[in-house]
């Protein structure tokens, strides 16, 4: 019996201490699909990671918790990511916390103005899987050189913006396959449209209520948020709902087909059915009409 005690206190006590010795990660995000999947993810990895919802919240948990990192997106309620930033450098006590923007704003000038006000570093959540920011985030703490980032900073720091950029018209395409996204990118972009890419339907979600497109893409079978809920979010929203949707779909089955149009989707396309050649075509045609 006090055998059993002693090995269950001891349990508790290194319990207690990996607990301790865990990095403690607050993720400042609006979007309850994007922030609760990033938490799943990070605690999976051992981290203790908190979660605000708009800009108030993130900097009374900074204050109070004092995390080890801060990943905090720029458009939030209440106060935005460039006055979070502002106030957290500005306290004595939170002044030297490490704060990375994770934002899909990537124009120059928000990135430029995000290491201007603070920031240690600036990710593109468009351009980084889960896992790929969790990778980033090792290195870190590893106290490593993020080379992808820091190569991403220095373009993004120092390009000019192109005066026909403006003129282009707007693809997000929502996609979780790497090869499908790499291969429909360069052919839309190769067309002359300006491409964003959401691995997943949150962040596609996330991205059209930040940026005006003319077309979305979107796959069905996805993590975080489906094609189906994620068109309901966008016909659902004043902002998007008026926005033309291209489905790219696996399924050739008939009740798939009617939920999609259902839903308010433009047209609905075969994968195995559809070359990037042809999906151009298709975005052309639905931009047209």
């Amino acid at each position: 019996m006090f055998f059993s005690q002693r090995l269950i206190r001891l349990r508790l006590e290194i319990f207690g201490f990996v607990k301790f010795m865990s990095k403690k990660i607050l993720i400042v995000e609006d979007e309850p699909f994007i922030s609760e999947m990033y938490k799943i993810k990070f605690d999976e990895q051992g981290y203790r990671t908190l979660v605000a919802h708009d800009g108030e919240e993130g900097i009374k948990l900074a204050k109070k918790e004092l995390p080890d990192l801060i990943l905090l997106d720029l458009i939030l309620p209440k106060k935005n990511g460039y006055q979070v930033l502002e106030e957290l450098r500005r306290d004595k006590k939170t002044k030297n916390l490490k704060i990375y923007i994770l934002s899909n704003l990537e124009q120059s000038e928000e990135v430029a103005t995000g290491l201007k006000k603070g920031a240690d570093g600036y990710f593109v959540k468009a351009n980084l899987t889960p896992s790929q920011l969790i990778n980033e985030v090792k290195q870190i703490f590893s106290g490593k050189k993020t080379e992808t980032n820091d190569k991403k900073l220095d373009v993004l720091a120092n390009k000019k913006v192109i005066n026909n950029k403006k003129n282009k018209l707007k693809v997000l395409l929502i996609e979780d396959e790497e090869a499908l996204v790499n291969m429909y990118k360069l052919r839309l972009a190769k067309a002359g449209y300006e491409v964003a890419v959401a691995r997943n339907g949150a962040w596609g979600v996330k991205l059209a209520s930040q940026k005006p497109f003319d077309v979305i893409i979107v796959d069905m079978v996805m993590p975080a948020m489906n094609g189906y809920q994620a068109i309901k979010e966008f016909k659902n929203r004043e902002k998007t709902k008026k926005i033309p949707i291209i489905v790219l779909s696996n399924s050739a089955q008939e009740k798939d087909i009617e939920q999609a149009k259902r839903c308010g989707v433009t047209c609905y396309l075969l994968k195995s059915q559809i070359t990037p050649a042809k999906l151009v075509e298709e975005v052309k045609r639905v931009i047209k009409k």
